[in-house]
């Protein structure tokens, strides 16, 4: 070998010697670095996120699975000791490094102690919250649904206009509550003199979670990006219900035990019913209308790319129109009844059957009838030759922890064979549902086919 070469390979090593220390440094060294929490409003890259698998997205779950307890002190001893790999999550204290103080905040986590404990919100972005959490805000059917399931109802103490003027029956806290008026237009002082520890936002609104953030957080008040809703100016698929909600109720150091029961029954009805469609032809289509004006002609919202019921319909086998047309690029758009029409056609042609399903303000909100708007919505497409099915499912069923039925919903009704196969059937889910997770008993006071329904004329 020629000096030349001698010296390449010899500078070439002193590198790689550099980076493995630097990298040794990074991981094990307890001295020095950034403070805790200073990557507090980083937003993450795609390849910075947690493994896609994992659902509880808190720092600490070092192995990222579902729990944080001793085996995520096992696996930062791993990442510490170097015979395992760091993962985004080891990095407990969120100063920018794994190493011996994020042993020592782990264990603070799994005690409970007194503490700030970050996480990744919904914006991919690191945020924190500050233990112990007592007093909370929420919005929205979001919040009013996950408080109710998750077990932290007891420490709701304010509501937006929505949940004080429609949820309240979920729980006795709810009606005792005071407000602090639109998700979109917060009134930031009442928060303040009321004194709540978190303010959980309903759904996530440009310009306005800027604000809560600058004017919330200098008055000591974390505000948590967590929901189960689409959101609002903000394009963002918000589809991962479940991983909103057990992070949500880890960080609002809610009702865990039941949490997971519900994780668990929710996965099995998942897993259920994505694998009685698997590898199986898609031959059911559907569009999903927002609005149902009394002018039949009138035109209607229309939900598009990436909107979230429109994500969880190809879960379960169903082809979502709006997942898959140029003209539907958007979470929401206004189109005529006519292109509307248009689309069902086309898709006849291919040999697809179709369906519409009206998605309005029904449910326990009851601002709409559903079965009113379905009569309403039969009539505007009367004029096909062969009009779509006509489907209705509450809003609020598609946006909160009761998502899982209305995938049960989608394919009992787009694909009765399969029903015979899974055994899963969207009325008993829907029953289970509110036996086992509600906070309280108002089953009797859910009307069924107010949440999901088939039109008969």
């Amino acid at each position: 070998m020629d000096s030349k070469k001698t010296k390449a390979v010899a500078v070439i090593a002193a590198v790689a010697m550099i980076i493995a220390a630097v990298g040794i440094y990074a991981v094990m060294s307890s001295g020095g670095g950034s403070p805790e929490g200073s990557r507090v409003g980083t937003q993450l890259s795609a390849s910075e996120l947690p493994d896609a698998d994992s659902r509880l997205w808190v720092y600490g779950n070092a192995n990222e699975d579902d729990r944080i307890d001793d085996s995520d002190i096992a696996y930062l001893n791993g990442i510490v000791s170097g015979s395992v790999e760091a993962t985004e999550l080891a990095d407990a204290n969120c100063d920018g490094r794994v190493d011996q103080k994020d042993l020592e905040h782990l264990e603070k986590m799994i005690s409970s102690e007194d503490m700030r404990v970050y996480y990744v919100d919904n914006y991919d972005t690191v945020a924190s919250v500050s233990w112990p959490v007592e007093s909370i805000a929420i919005g929205y059917c979001s919040g009013a649904y996950c408080a109710d399931l998750i077990g932290v109802a007891d420490k709701v103490t304010m509501v937006d206009n929505t949940i004080a003027d429609y949820w309240t029956a979920l729980n006795t806290n709810f009606a005792e509550a005071s407000s602090y008026g639109g998700t979109g237009e917060p009134d930031y002082e009442a928060m303040m003199l009321k004194g709540i520890d978190v303010y959980v936002v309903g759904y996530c609104v440009a310009g306005t979670d800027e604000e809560s953030l600058s004017k919330l957080n200098p008055a000591g008040i974390d505000v948590m990006f967590l929901t189960t809703c689409d959101n609002s100016g903000i394009d963002r698929p918000n589809e991962n219900i479940d991983r909103t909600i057990i992070t949500m109720a880890y960080l609002l150091q809610g009702d865990m035990i039941k949490t997971y029961d519900y994780l668990a029954w929710h996965d099995s009805i998942i897993v259920t019913l994505a694998s009685a469609v698997a590898g199986t032809e898609q031959d059911s289509a559907y569009l999903m209308g927002r609005s149902s004006p009394t002018d039949l002609n009138a035109d209607i919202s229309i939900t598009g790319y990436n909107n979230t019921n429109n994500l969880h319909a190809e879960w379960v086998g169903v082809y979502s129109i709006g997942m898959h047309e140029a003209g539907l690029s958007k979470n929401y758009q206004t189109i005529s009844m006519e292109s509307i029409m248009t689309y069902f056609e086309q898709y006849q042609n291919s040999g697809y059957e179709v369906f519409y399903m009206d998605n309005c303000h029904a449910g326990l909100r009851q601002q709409y009838d559903l079965q009113a708007n379905m009569a309403l919505d039969a009539q505007r497409f009367a004029g096909m030759a062969d009009p779509p099915t006509i489907l209705g499912m509450a809003r609020e069923a598609g946006n909160s922890p009761l998502y899982v039925i209305e995938l049960a919903f989608m394919q009992n009704v787009m694909y009765p064979e399969l029903t015979l196969v899974t055994g899963v059937d969207y009325a008993e889910l829907f029953e289970y549902y509110f036996e086992n997770f509600a906070s309280e008993d108002y089953y009797d006071l859910l009307d069924l086919d107010q949440f999901f329904s088939v039109y008969v004329a």
